[in-house]
């Protein structure tokens, strides 16, 4: 297993040219692509010498920041948000790529037993059953959650159980013991110490996330912000999207 990693390390550097030594790129990234950017981010700093500033938050708090001026050469956001600041020309159209994607999924407290939601029926049962339920007020899993509850009629019988949250506190609220359930991605859930994954929503009550990675429209280092890109999106990098609890393009 160490010959492998070492050898998929040394592969991912050959992507990196050994150029622009003292360059710096800014990326606004949502924070469902935390952990692969810390993995991946500093191996792309040292073989390319370009510094990386990482901003991370919600995709539509980003796209706000973005709207209201921030400077930034590379975004990776959902779809919908996307699209919107491309068509106000604050992203380039040209050289758009699917970066990765996630599933929505249920989170507990460590060592608290596992609840089955391996069909709707189970789903249901344990949504009920659970004392508080936290999920992302802005993000793209809480805003899925929100209709799964309405296609499932339990958004008035829920009410009372939910805990929205901001600023990527819902799983934190879990292992707190706040909240008993957590509705999150499965790649912003594996990072959090003192929670337990459950699974992946079921069936057709399933939203995978995409997430999209462009350079800014008015980005001054498009070459290495393409350069990055490249790299974050190639096969040798998908191994370390797969071990984040992502899925590669």
């Amino acid at each position: 297993m160490f010959i492998r990693a070492t050898a998929v390390i040394a592969a991912v550097s050959l992507l990196i040219p050994s150029r622009a030594f003292g360059a710096e790129l800014v990326v606004l990234s949502s924070v469902a692509a935390r952990s692969v950017m810390d993995e991946l981010g500093p191996r792309f700093e040292r073989d390319s010498g370009t510094t990386l500033h990482f901003r991370y938050d919600t995709a539509v708090v980003l796209q706000h920041a973005i709207e209201d001026g921030a400077r930034f050469d590379v975004a990776v956001l959902t779809p919908p948000v996307m699209s919107t600041l491309t068509a106000e020309n604050r992203i380039a159209g040209a050289g758009q790529a699917t970066f990765a994607s996630s599933l929505i999924a249920v989170a507990v407290k460590h060592g608290a037993t596992k609840p089955d939601i391996s069909t709707r029926e189970k789903f249901v049962q344990a949504l009920l059953t659970a004392d508080k339920i936290s999920y992302a007020k802005e993000g793209a899993s809480g805003q899925h959650f929100q209709r799964v509850m309405k296609q499932l009629n339990l958004d008035e019988v829920l009410k009372d159980k939910l805990l929205p949250m901001i600023g990527s506190k819902e799983i934190e609220a879990v292992a707190d013991g706040v909240a008993t359930l957590g509705v999150q991605l499965i790649s912003e859930i594996l990072p959090i110490k003192g929670v337990d994954l459950v699974g992946p929503f079921p069936g057709d009550l399933q939203g995978r996330t995409e997430l999209k990675i462009a350079v800014g429209a008015e980005s001054k280092s498009v070459d290495m912000a393409r350069q990055f890109i490249a790299y974050v999106t190639s096969s040798v990098a998908a191994d370390v999207i797969r071990a984040k609890g992502m899925i590669p393009p």
